[in-house]
């Protein structure tokens, strides 16, 4: 068993890649307790973990605004979550950086825990990438209809197809809504010195 202490040690933006068994990642998963970092992620006998920077943390803050933003504005329904952890028995977890649940969200909606055997995976999955964590790939098993990747101002969109995830121009779910352009906006404005939410509402 791989003692927590150490991994928490490590520096911001950190990545690491260490064999591990199931057992053993379920049990160093349950040692983290409520804490949100180290990020976790296992696969096929390995744990790769990240420790999130503050850039990090802010980006996913907006993106993830801007997502409620456009849904409040369409007056649908959603189910939203950071952190999450996805997992299928034996065999992979993972921890984007946020969920939405929009078709199915009633289905999750007042749950504690998410159990994909019985429970429908998440329709979007937001990975903010600052330090090459992110595998769009990774996802195909958990069989997330589209993964959003952020790095810096740049938003790509990835769908699920029949053979893996395909970057597309727009999101399926927002079909009415050029989400990577609304986002380089947004991103645009706070670079000239509006704040998030201001930013967020001057493009909306």
């Amino acid at each position: 068993m791989i003692a927590i202490a150490p991994i928490k040690s490590l520096p911001d933006g950190s990545v690491a890649t260490i064999p591990m068994s199931w057992a053993d990642y379920q049990q160093l998963a349950a040692s983290r307790g409520d804490r949100s970092t180290p990020r976790f992620k296992y696969a096929d006998g390995y744990l790769t973990l990240k420790m999130p920077t503050f850039e990090h943390g802010q980006l996913d803050a907006i993106v993830a605004d801007l997502i409620v933003a456009l849904l409040n504005q369409q007056l649908r329904d959603y189910v939203r979550t950071t952190p999450v952890t996805l997992q299928i028995p034996e065999q992979a977890g993972i921890e984007p950086d946020h969920c939405f649940w929009l078709s199915n969200w009633a289905a999750v909606s007042g749950k504690s825990r998410i159990d994909l055997v019985t429970d429908p995976p998440p329709d979007i999955a937001v990975e903010v990438d600052v330090t090459n964590f992110t595998n769009i790939a990774d996802y195909e098993r958990f069989k997330v209809p589209e993964v959003w990747l952020i790095r810096g101002d740049v938003l790509a969109i990835f769908g699920l197809t029949s053979g893996g995830y395909t970057q597309t121009e727009s999101s399926q779910l927002f079909s009415d809504a050029a989400i990577p352009k609304l986002y380089q906006q947004v991103m645009a404005a706070i670079a000239e010195g509006a704040s998030p939410p201001r930013a967020i509402r001057s493009i909306l």
